[in-house]
């Protein structure tokens, strides 16, 4: 482990600043988001969340049980999340053909419409005002990094249909 005196101006540890700075920058960039998400969709970003999750599963549809665990919310979060989407009919709850006990959760086709336009707006926030933070020797580094630190926690930080730069 670094110590402060390895930076200076640091009085924290180096790993310690780098951890923060993720963490405050994230929540400042998320609250932005959310506004722009809201103002232009009508969407959380965790509606938006779900729904890119969705559009990213095989047939634009998952099990709730799957939806939950990819999201990373408790089956009740989740139940209250679809809640309000279903209220919008951008998605549709149905039962696994052969087992009716199993709750299937799929996008309409407003909710794929939906989530093609705000992922786009999404993409183009994310580009401004992030990767353009970026240079492209840094961008290896973090991708490793990022990478690591996802594998470490059991989740997942690569989108099956993915962005470019």
């Amino acid at each position: 482990m670094t110590s402060p005196d390895e930076y200076p101006g640091l009085t924290i540890p180096a790993w310690m600043e780098v951890w923060r700075g993720m963490l405050f920058a994230q929540r400042s960039m998320l609250s932005e988001l959310d506004k722009v998400q809201k103002r232009d969709f009508a969407l959380t970003i965790p509606q938006f969340e779900a729904l890119l999750t969705l559009w990213e599963a095989p047939g634009h549809r998952l099990r709730m049980s799957e939806l939950s665990a990819s999201l990373l919310y408790s089956s009740g979060s989740a139940t209250k999340l679809l809640d309000r989407l279903v209220e919008r009919n951008v998605v549709v709850r149905v039962s696994e053909p052969g087992d009716s006990r199993v709750v299937v959760i799929a996008l309409t086709g407003p909710g794929e419409e939906l989530i093609v336009a705000a992922r786009a707006a999404h993409g183009e926030f994310l580009q401004q005002r992030f990767a353009a933070l970026i240079d492209d020797d840094e961008l290896a580094v973090m991708l490793r990094v990022t990478q690591r630190l996802a594998d470490d926690r059991g989740v997942r930080s690569t989108p099956s249909s993915g962005f470019s730069r």
